[in-house]
């Protein structure tokens, strides 16, 4: 008898090892498997550097990064969305700061039609510490610009092999944290410039141990393309769950650029991770907590997304 309970105990404890290296796996996602991360890594280590450090609005730092992403555009080879610069005007001032031009960065790759579009967006300003310094704002949001720069680049590529159909326009919004203005400002200038439109936003990806992106949608206009997008996450073995973005606890907690085009009734998506409330606007949010294959791995899978048109734009039913 006495056997019988040692034999108990031993695959009682088997059991509870097994099932916590069962829920280790899921806390510390192995990385994904990708050709390189060059890219990606070097424009983060350039946004996150001492001279990009913070990218504040209205501040040195803000306009070089602003520069670098313009720079990065003229690189790669995309054309001017409007006007005559990838600088596009949200005629933004602030007080006592006249003299610093808040600007989006805003590159095509222009269809054979262009009656209808691909917004693939980012915020690229971040703000200060509680005791005024600077933060690195690797997570928020060096990882999204990252993101739309090197899959900006890759489609680029792609289209001198086939030309798309639609436009695919590439936005660096500013002036996000200080609340949502650069996009806001830019949708009314340009939410009636295509028939049809959708808007992909990356915001707060990357991040080390926080397992998954959160794809939960609450916008009934955006559910197909949620639907569209775990369909390739599910084939190109992304990790994510149903939770809202930006929240914690199951509350609400903060926003992003992707609410003003639900504004103006098209559909959008925001991909981020979860599990970030606690991590962004701190010290902690810094480039010893990226993982660049999460980084890598979503630009590849959003390349494959636009370029094979994973979303149809007869979905839409309605811009305006």
């Amino acid at each position: 008898r006495s056997k019988k309970i040692v034999i108990k105990v031993l695959l009682s404890v088997l059991i509870f090892i097994l099932s916590n290296i069962g829920a280790e796996a899921l806390i510390n996602k192995e990385q994904y498997e990708v050709e390189s991360t060059e890219n990606v890594q070097k424009i983060m280590e350039t946004l996150c550097s001492d001279e990009y450090r913070g990218r504040v609005v209205a501040t040195d730092e803000n306009i070089k990064a602003a520069e670098y992403i313009k720079d990065y555009f003229t690189e790669i080879e995309l054309d001017i969305f409007d006007g005559k610069s990838f600088y596009n005007e949200t005629g933004l001032r602030y007080r006592g700061k006249e003299n610093f031009a808040i600007n989006n960065v805003v590159g095509v790759i222009k269809g054979t039609e262009g009656e209808n579009a691909v917004f693939l967006t980012a915020h690229f300003d971040h703000i200060v510490g509680d005791n005024g310094q600077k933060l690195m704002g690797a997570i928020d949001n060096a990882s999204g610009i990252s993101v739309i720069l090197e899959t900006a680049r890759k489609l680029n590529v792609e289209a001198k092999k086939k030309v798309f159909k639609d436009d695919i326009v590439i936005v660096a919004y500013n002036a996000e944290e200080t609340g949502l203005n650069g996009s806001n400002e830019f949708m009314k200038k340009y939410n009636k410039k295509y028939n049809k439109c959708y808007n992909i936003n990356i915001d707060c990806v990357g991040a080390k141990n926080c397992m998954e992106l959160a794809m939960g949608n609450n916008d009934v206009k955006s559910e197909k393309l949620y639907s569209a997008m775990r369909e390739l996450f599910n084939e190109e073995g992304v990790a994510y769950n149903d939770n809202i973005y930006a929240t914690k606890n199951g509350v609400l907690r903060g926003t992003s650029d992707h609410q003003i085009f639900r504004m103006y009734g098209y559909p959008s998506l925001v991909l981020g991770d979860d599990n970030i409330i606690d991590i962004v606007h701190t010290n902690n949010d810094n480039l010893d907590n990226i993982d660049y294959s999460d980084l890598e791995k979503l630009s590849e899978v959003l390349f494959k997304f636009i370029s094979e048109n994973f979303y149809d734009m007869n979905e839409i039913k309605t811009g305006n």
